[in-house]
């Protein structure tokens, strides 16, 4: 009697997968893994590029954007003025300029002043007023018709007729100088009586000259004696009395009795007698 063979009892057996199925499943599992991994990475980088744009604001300077990128965006700084002090006001003050320039215009061989040449005057005596050191050179010009000797008058005339106004309205009299040029300080050459009115004119010029080269200087004088003192010092000198004088007399004149001086010899000398 043959033996059979022995039969081998296990548990269950997993089936095992092998062959094209099994990689197609793979890829499958993997590609699904790639495609959440990139949905969720798109999604954070939209959200945050949107937060990004949000915070900044539309105009931002370098520093800014800076702090932008790097998720802190800084407060911008209002700049606030001070009050100025003293110091910066007198700075900012407008100056008086060194020199003044002014012209004051006449009518046809006249000298008297209009309204509008007042009206100039009054505002330049202000300025020479309020400040001593000033002084003003007042020109007198004619046009050109008329002899040269003749304008030079007219044109002294009327630099007077300035003058007397400027010192109407407080101007010193040292601070104001006077001159004429007559037609020679003309300065339109043609006929027209634009040209003309031009040239029949009064300039002004102020400029700080200083109070000690304008005023004339104090020179004190001593008063000379008079006869009278010279006659009273005499008076006051001391005169000898009666006794002085009777003492002087007989000092001088000897007396009847008295020797008469000698020589050396011993011979007495006889006084000299006129003949």
């Amino acid at each position: 009697m043959s033996k059979s063979p022995s039969q081998v009892t296990s548990g269950p057996i997993t089936p095992v997968i092998s062959g094209p199925k099994k990689d197609k499943e793979v890829l499958l599992f993997s590609g699904l893994i790639v495609s959440l991994a990139v949905i969720i990475g798109g999604f954070w980088y939209y959200s945050s590029i949107e937060h990004t744009t949000a915070a900044v604001p539309d105009r931002l300077t370098g520093t800014e954007v800076s702090n932008a990128l790097k998720g802190t965006v800084q407060p911008v700084a209002t700049p606030v003025s001070l009050p100025a002090t003293k110091s910066q006001e007198a700075s900012q003050t407008p100056s008086a300029p060194d020199i003044i320039h002014r012209d004051l215009y006449f009518e046809v061989g006249r000298k008297g002043l209009t309204d509008e040449a007042k009206s100039i005057i009054q505002q330049q005596a202000v300025l020479l007023t309020n400040d001593g050191d000033l002084g003003v050179l007042v020109q007198g010009y004619t046009d050109r018709q008329g002899s040269a000797g003749y304008n030079l008058a007219l044109g002294l005339k009327r630099a007077e007729a300035v003058k007397t106004e400027l010192m109407s309205a407080g101007v010193a009299e040292h601070q104001i100088k006077t001159v004429s040029l007559g037609k020679e300080g003309v300065l339109c050459i043609d006929n027209s009586d634009v040209c003309r009115q031009m040239n029949r004119r009064v300039h002004l010029e102020i400029r700080t000259i200083g109070q000690e080269h304008m005023a004339p200087p104090v020179i004190a004088t001593t008063p000379e004696p008079s006869a009278s003192v010279e006659t009273t010092q005499a008076s006051a000198e001391p005169q000898p009395s009666s006794e002085d004088q009777s003492s002087l007399s007989e000092i001088l004149i000897p007396s009847a009795g008295a020797a008469q001086p000698s020589d050396p010899n011993g011979t007495t000398l006889e006084p000299a007698s006129g003949s």
